[in-house]
């Protein structure tokens, strides 16, 4: 029986910036909860701690879930309808086959054992509810944690209640924050009556605590109590309303903001437009004006980030800033109270504006693979920008101009249903006339294309076209999409006659579309059996392509025309080195169809072994996206899937084809391209290995999906010592997943 491929765990958890301070009755809490419930929700108020608490308890019961944990933040999210998708990008699953995310989620993650931190849910709570519990329902292996400052009201929902830091736990934080800012700070005895004051009146609420600490740089405890009294005593005064620890937060906010210079105040709230990070380039495009100058704008970071408004996150890209959620919440405040709002936010919009047409003219370039990365830093920005064009009067055409101008990226990385939405809501506010509106027309039908959806697709391509008719790039673009959609519904003649007339009239405008044109061309002619005109049409894709896409798909077309004349060694290679390129796009359904192709080189070459074991993991990687094998490729995967199980015996190809679908991605396409050995005699290769006996017993029952307790039941021992044998393999070989165990197993046999 086939194992189904394990998906790979999703982003690793944030690393903690700073000690973690007390906690330790909410951890236990959380540790039994955990144990019994598939749905538990810290909630409390805003600065109380809720995600360093869920971040610890996932990282201290990693070990507990084999599969994976995922961590996704939905502080950038404003739209309840993109929650699937970023639990999906959290999940490693891509938006990309226009089903119901929710059901290709389920269907992914099926019975593994996962858990999903779902952080700050509380601005999308009915969403997150629909969503979790669609998946709980459906998925037995799923727990999810999630933080929130209301509950989820899901059946089944455990809650833990996060209070403020109480007694030592929030001097402790106090203190250390203020060392980690004043290294050389020198509390005595003295200050304790303070420091335990201090605590007290800020309600232990950490982040306010953080956010005091700082000040401790310029004041003793006393001097900072008697400043901070006199700072609440005039909010309260003020009526503040809501509750006492809600008005504490925002006291102290306040009294942040006070003691900041009118530059520093001026970029806490103009840097809040951003939805998530921001570098110093943007930092100055969107928030400097006369009265903060783009070279004054470094210095007033550094004071946020001196003052614990800004966080710095430093990787090898480079510098970037962000706000915590309480923080951006309250700067938004300040933001909207002033008369600069939509100034700032015009500004933003053309500064994501910018980023998108940069990219965009990459997009059939070499520099294509880095283009989409920029595009996805910057991913919750171009949200941002298009919510603000969708609400603002007048502003329709422009997002209309904005998203079609990201038209490759919202494929590309597997945003296709979100890039669909906003076409469709911004072609229905923007005005009939809107300039553009054919081009937006016909990236809609792209996309509705790309989502299998052509009766969605052709008569958005038809009025995209009509309406561009004075504009030949559409036109063209329209027609080679019209010519897909024939070749989708097995209308060859009229796939051809479409895709040649696009192709001919993309190459006289010199358009670097041409050359994937072109290979769409060869795909209907490999299909109607005229190896001759596929051969050509690939060798001119080839030979054109600038782009590692467009590249990668005139190498499969050319493998699968090798294969076709007899020439499975030549297949191969052209297979490897399309998939190789597939891997750096990030191209899934490419990466499985050029796995597929390997598969039936294998068995062609007369290789049955390696051939059941690619299409094993091929079938491992279709369902990893998920979705099918195309139906015109049905016919040659019987074929040669055919010729390698008379080769090897029913029995012989089970197997070998289970040890492929064991795989998940990343190790079926090293498998492909031979990046490790074949399984070689088990005995012989596993005397040499750094397991013991019994160790490598149970990396083979990981290999077949067995969970510890179904591993405890094959080899009569208990739960526990089955997992530990799992942790000792884990830190034997180095890896961090059960998916990589199942890979160096089946790869040994």
């Amino acid at each position: 029986m086939a194992r189904r491929a394990v998906p790979g765990p999703g982003p690793r958890l944030p690393a903690e910036r700073s000690s973690f301070v007390g906690r330790r009755t909410e951890l236990g809490r959380l540790r039994g909860l955990l144990g019994g419930a598939r749905l538990v929700t810290l909630v409390g108020p805003g600065g109380v701690g809720k995600t360093r608490l869920a971040l610890r308890v996932a990282d201290e019961l990693s070990r507990s879930y084999p599969d994976g944990v995922a961590f996704a933040d939905l502080t950038a999210v404003a739209d309840p309808a993109l929650v699937a998708a970023q639990v999906a990008a959290a999940l490693d699953v891509r938006d990309s086959t226009g089903r119901w995310l929710p059901a290709s989620l389920a269907e992914v993650l099926g019975a593994r054992r996962v858990l999903l931190v779902l952080d700050n849910c509380e601005h999308l709570r009915d969403a997150c509810a629909v969503l979790v519990d669609a998946l709980t329902g459906t998925c037995p292996g799923l727990t999810v944690l999630a933080t929130s400052r209301v509950p989820l009201d899901v059946p089944g929902e455990a809650l833990c209640a996060v209070p403020p830091l109480a007694g030592t736990d929030g001097v402790a934080l106090l203190e250390q924050r203020a060392r980690a800012a004043v290294p050389d700070l020198v509390l005595t005895p003295a200050d304790d009556a303070a420091l335990d004051e201090l605590c007290r009146r800020l309600d232990g609420i950490p982040l306010a605590l953080e956010l005091a600490a700082v000040r401790l740089r310029a004041l003793t405890p006393a001097q900072l109590l008697d400043r901070l009294d006199d700072r609440f005593a005039l909010l309260r005064r003020t009526g503040a309303a809501g509750p006492e620890r809600h008005r504490t937060l925002r006291s102290t906010m306040a009294w942040s903001a006070d003691l900041l210079g009118e530059r520093e105040r001026l970029l806490w709230r103009r840097a809040a437009v951003f939805a998530a990070g921001f570098d110093l380039t943007a930092a100055e495009a969107v928030c400097a004006d006369d009265a903060l100058p783009a070279g004054d704008v470094l210095d007033a970071l550094t004071r946020l980030v001196e003052a614990s408004l800004l966080a710095v996150d430093r990787t090898a890209g480079g510098t970037t800033f962000r706000m915590l959620e309480t923080v951006r919440a309250f700067g938004r405040e300040l933001l909207d109270a002033s008369a600069e709002a939509d100034a700032v936010r015009l500004r933003h919009r053309d500064w994501v504006a910018a980023r998108v047409a940069g990219a965009a003219a990459e997009f059939l370039g070499p520099a294509q693979v880095a283009a989409f990365d920029r595009l996805a830093a910057v991913h919750p920005e171009l949200a941002t920008a298009l919510e603000h064009c969708l609400r603002t009067p007048g502003e329709a055409s422009a997002g209309l101009a904005l998203a079609a101008d990201a038209w490759l990226y919202w494929e590309a990385r597997g945003h296709l249903g979100e890039g669909r939405r906003w076409l469709d809501l911004l072609l229905a506010a923007a005005p009939a006339d809107a300039p553009g509106r054919g081009r937006a027309l016909v990236v809609a039908g792209y996309l509705a294309l790309a989502a299998t959806d052509p009766e969605t697709a052709v008569p958005l391509l038809e009025q995209g076209r009509q309406a561009a008719a004075d504009d030949p790039g559409v036109v063209a673009t329209a027609t080679q999409y019209l010519g897909q959609a024939a070749l989708f519904r097995g209308d060859l003649p009229t796939a051809d006659r479409l895709l040649r007339a696009a192709a001919t009239a993309s190459d006289a405008r010199g358009d670097p579309a041409a050359p994937f044109c072109w290979a769409d061309v060869g795909v209907v002619a490999l299909l109607a059996g005229d190896l001759v005109a596929a051969d050509a049409a690939f060798g001119t894709s080839l030979g054109a392509a600038a782009d590692p896409w467009t590249r990668s798909h005139a190498l499969w077309g050319c493998g699968l025309v090798r294969l076709a004349q007899g020439a499975p060694a030549e297949a191969a290679r052209l297979e490897q080195e399309a998939l190789r390129l597939m891997r750096e796009v990030d191209d899934r359904s490419g990466v499985a169809l050029c796995v597929s192709a390997l598969g039936w080189a294998a068995a062609a070459d007369g290789d049955a072994d390696r051939a059941a074991r690619l299409c094993g993991a091929a079938a491992a990687v279709w369902r990893s996206i998920p979705a099918p094998l195309p139906a015109p490729l049905a016919e040659p995967d019987r074929r040669w899937t055919g010729v390698a199980r008379r080769a090897l015996g029913e029995q012989r190809w089970a197997a070998r084809h289970a040890e492929g679908s064991a795989l998940n991605r990343p190790a079926a396409v090293a498998l492909a391209l031979g990046e490790f050995p074949e399984p070689g005699p088990a005995p012989a290769v596993a005397a040499s290995g750094p397991l013991t006996p019994r160790q490598r017993e149970v990396a083979g029952l990981v290999a077949q999906g067995l969970t510890d307790r179904q591993i405890a039941a094959r080899l009569v021992i208990s739960p526990r010592t089955a997992e530990s044998h799992v942790e000792q393999i884990l830190t034997r070989l180095g890896f961090r997943s059960r998916a990589e165990i199942a890979a160096w197993a089946v790869t040994r046999g």
